[in-house]
């Protein structure tokens, strides 16, 4: 592993950028939200992301953060637990999004380099979440593992509570396949194994309840198309998206129906799983420099297309930010779902999932 000194946070924690290797791949992570800098296939840097810490914290997008104590949003501005009300903040809008105000992406995590038994590379990120903090119940141990397993890179997310809470962690790294550039997402070609998606408020992005069928809208990856080809009619009032899609459980009758072939199903049909967990093929994503698997144990993954970028400091190597320059796979639960008592962690239970990122 390479340790280097990336200076001192706005707290006065001295922080560091931690870099594995594989030959097939090549990962710097930082201390400062367990954050994924630099994700590197065949010599490119496939991700967005600032060069500095100081961008870093000034910088907008989450980009390659762990996001918790719950990704996305939550409605109301509150938290029930057993009929005890939690408030929270309203941090975007109308909704509480990753987290709060200081959500895990602002914390210091505690970075150590290890080896599985077979020789693979991993870095293990600690964070001990205090009882209250950003008004979430329950004092929090969550560890986030990266593992580089041949060209696989797999982030594994565990955790435990002290008290009755929700947790709902995952990364916002933003993927740009051709390289860290001046170039949009709009040409990478999608498939998103998912015959329903979460149906959302074009005004606040909090979900209405409705779980439509993506057959005949916008959201249809089933049959593979580029994520520009329908980006301007999603509702929003933007070109853009910015949803959760419900992944295809791997039952035969889920696989029957959905009247698929090809990459997904053949997983499918092999049972492929990681450390005793399903593994379920959620994406697809294509350039012809390289092609990006993304499977997860997560029910959803929410696909964000960079919506907003076009502010902030500079992306590393000084590449001015753009819209549409990269898209996020943020393997998650449903947006809201603590709010109908949904995602719920209780002590003496186990928070364990993980997203496998496979690339060739």
């Amino acid at each position: 592993m390479k340790k280097v000194y990336m200076g001192k946070n706005k707290y006065g924690i001295e922080c560091f950028a931690h870099t594995i290797s594989n030959g097939d791949l090549s990962i710097t992570v930082l201390d400062y939200g367990a954050t994924l800098q630099r994700f590197v296939h065949k010599g490119t840097d496939i991700i967005l992301g600032y060069e500095t810490l100081a961008d870093i914290e000034n910088g907008n997008g989450n980009h390659g953060a762990v996001i918790g104590r719950y990704a996305n949003r939550i409605s109301g501005g509150r938290l029930i637990l057993d009929g005890v009300c939690y408030p929270i903040a309203r941090n975007n809008g109308e909704a509480h999004l990753h987290g709060g105000k200081v959500g895990f992406g602002s914390h210091t995590w505690n970075v150590e380099d290890g080896l599985l038994p077979d020789g693979t590379p991993t870095l293990s990120c600690g964070y001990n979440s205090p009882d209250g903090e950003e008004g979430y119940p329950g004092f929090l141990i969550s560890t986030v593992t990266y593992i580089l397993k041949k060209t696989e890179l797999i982030i594994e997310y565990r955790a435990t509570t002290t008290r009755p809470t929700y947790c709902n962690l995952t990364n916002h790294a933003y993927f740009n396949l051709h390289g860290c550039g001046d170039t949009t997402v709009l040409d990478h070609k999608l498939t998103v194994n998912a015959d329903y998606y979460t149906e959302v408020d074009p005004r606040t992005l909090l979900p209405t309840g409705a779980r439509p069928s993506v057959e005949g809208t916008a959201f249809d990856f089933r049959q593979e198309k580029t994520v520009g080809a329908d980006i301007d009619k999603t509702g929003l009032p933007y070109p853009g998206y910015d949803h959760n899609f419900l992944v295809n459980h791997t039952s035969p009758s889920v696989c029957k129906n959905s009247g698929g072939s090809g990459p997904f199903f053949e997983m499918i049909a092999r049972g492929e799983v990681y450390a005793g967990l399903e593994m379920n093929p959620a994406v697809i994503c294509r350039t012809p420099e390289r092609e990006l698997t993304v499977l997860t144990s997560m029910p959803g993954v929410q696909i964000y297309t960079g919506n907003f970028l076009g502010e902030g400091p500079a992306f590393k190597g000084g590449v001015k930010p753009r819209k549409h320059q990269g898209i996020c796979f943020e393997t998650q639960y449903e947006p809201d779902s603590p709010s109908r008592g949904e995602a719920r962690l209780d002590p003496g239970e186990f928070y364990h999932h993980a997203t496998i990122f496979r690339l060739k």
